[in-house]
């Protein structure tokens, strides 16, 4: 080789890595250097140990995995008397794994922050899965929670600070009562009632309070234990939920993201930096902003081979103007950055036909932006989700999970339009939006991220977090 094509072949190597990092689409005839074989990914391990006295006999039926998104996971499982060794495909990415050991009434788990590829990682400590890691991984979960996010929106080494944190506090005050009552209920050798397990995910409000309380409400109503130590059993989870809230007050998680002031320069950027996700509900029977029924096809046809496309750009408006960004968003170019309903590239659920796409962006920019369904190098026509016009995009972190991310229906000519805006007057519209427009008063404008309605009402009433990307960090100092 001589010097002159070893340098275009680093050139060329350079520019693919360049382009993952950045999401851009790369083609499968996209040169890359002859760099020989390559390794096949390796598995995920993950082992762990349930102590006799707690599950006697263990069998692989006695646990389930969880992904940090909370999707039930189905690994290979193998059992050797009080031990497990679980093996998950390579190419997922496993953070906020829960490991849930269960037979009747008893139930325990324990948190697993990460499962690389071709690494072995341990759920639990040297004692095995048990009260300890069964009460630290439902504080764990309950501060999640409390913050409307999924364990698998944490980077791992925030998820281990805060069971490391856990740990720590868990010899006296709050967390230490917290970490008694677990193992009151867990210690009950008679408390077999009914079917109920004893411990579950628990879903709370941003101020600790139980919409569904970790200790199951069904459990202890069957089988009533002592377990705050006042000599008279408990039938309810009044003050276990107390003793949680006291316990999560106890500690917060940590990290440094990138798009804080203190710490984009760590992270290797000249300003805040954030990772923005778009994703677009392709489904059919999806409703616009007036709750009616949207056309797919009213502009767009449905063309064999056609995929989902996202075309954008700076705004002319936005504060930032390096054209890098321009240029990763397409450029305006129609059918030129694809989406992704196959579980990466930010998209949280293969094959549910909501696609998506991630970028890093600055903070502020502003976009200009559709969607469009066809092939790639078609043009507008027929492709797009209407004609002209454009939806408005402000990258702000509104809810404050460090993640940008915008959830929209294709064809909705009823949301963040620009002009020609099609939303009601009753629903607050005027025909055209701008950054600052709240059409419906919820103190958001509509050219930010938003609430989705994921009852069906149409009224947006929770704030999604993708589970198909992580925030950017830097490790704390």
């Amino acid at each position: 080789m001589t010097r002159i094509t070893a340098i275009l072949a680093l050139l060329v190597f350079t520019a693919c890595g360049f382009e993952g990092f950045l999401g851009l689409a790369t083609s499968e005839n996209h040169p890359t250097p002859d760099a020989g074989a390559t390794e096949e990914p390796k598995p995920a391990v993950v082992t762990g140990t349930v102590p006799a006295a707690s599950i006697p006999g263990l069998d692989a039926r006695d646990l389930e995995f969880y992904s940090g998104a909370g999707v039930k996971l189905s690994p290979a499982v193998a059992v050797a008397g009080e031990q497990f060794t679980a093996t998950f495909p390579a190419g997922e990415r496993y953070v906020g794994m829960v490991v849930v050991v269960q037979r009747g009434t008893v139930a325990l788990r324990a948190l697993v922050p990460a499962a690389p590829d071709g690494e072995t990682t341990s759920a639990g400590d040297f004692d095995g899965i048990d009260n300890r890691e069964t009460a630290a991984c439902l504080l764990v979960e309950g501060q999640a929670s409390a913050a409307q996010r999924s364990l698998s929106s944490y980077p791992a080494d925030t998820l281990q600070t805060a069971m490391d944190e856990v740990a720590g506090l868990s010899a006296s005050g709050d967390v230490q009562v917290f970490y008694d009552m677990v193992s009151a209920i867990t210690a009950c050798t008679d408390c077999d009632r009914g079917s109920a397990p004893r411990f579950r995910a628990p879903v709370l409000t941003a101020g600790y309070q139980a919409i569904e309380s970790a200790l199951h409400p069904d459990f202890i109503l069957n089988n009533p234990v002592d377990y705050d130590g006042d000599n008279d059993d408990e039938d309810t989870t009044a003050e276990f939920d107390a003793a949680m809230a006291a316990a999560l007050s106890a500690f917060e998680f940590k990290a440094c993201y990138c798009d804080e002031q203190n710490y984009f320069a760590a992270c290797g950027y000249g300003q805040p930096m954030i990772q923005v996700v778009f994703a677009v509900d392709f489904s059919e029977g999806t409703k616009d902003g007036n709750c009616d029924p949207i056309d797919r096809f009213l502009w767009a046809e449905d063309q064999p081979g056609a995929g989902m496309f996202i075309a954008a750009g700076l705004h002319p408006e936005s504060p930032i103007t390096d054209e890098t960004y321009n240029q990763l968003l397409g450029a305006w170019v129609p059918n030129k950055i694809p989406m992704y309903d196959d579980g990466t590239h930010g998209d949280d659920k293969a094959g549910d036909s909501v696609y998506s796409v991630a970028f890093i962006l600055p903070v502020g920019t502003r976009i200009g932006y559709k969607y469009t369904w066809g092939r790639a190098g078609d043009n507008w026509g027929g492709t797009e989700e209407w004609p002209g016009n454009r939806r408005l995009l402000e990258v702000a972190d509104v809810n404050g999970d460090h993640i940008v991310a915008r959830y929209d229906n294709f064809a909705d000519e009823a949301t963040n339009k620009d002009v020609m805006n099609r939303l009601l007057p009753k629903n607050g519209g005027t025909g055209s939006i701008d950054w600052e427009t709240d059409a419906n008063s919820d103190g958001v404008p509509d050219a930010r991220e938003r609430m989705v309605d994921t009852d069906g009402d149409c009224f947006l009433n929770a704030w999604w977090t993708p589970t198909g990307v992580l925030a950017l960090t830097t490790p704390c100092q």
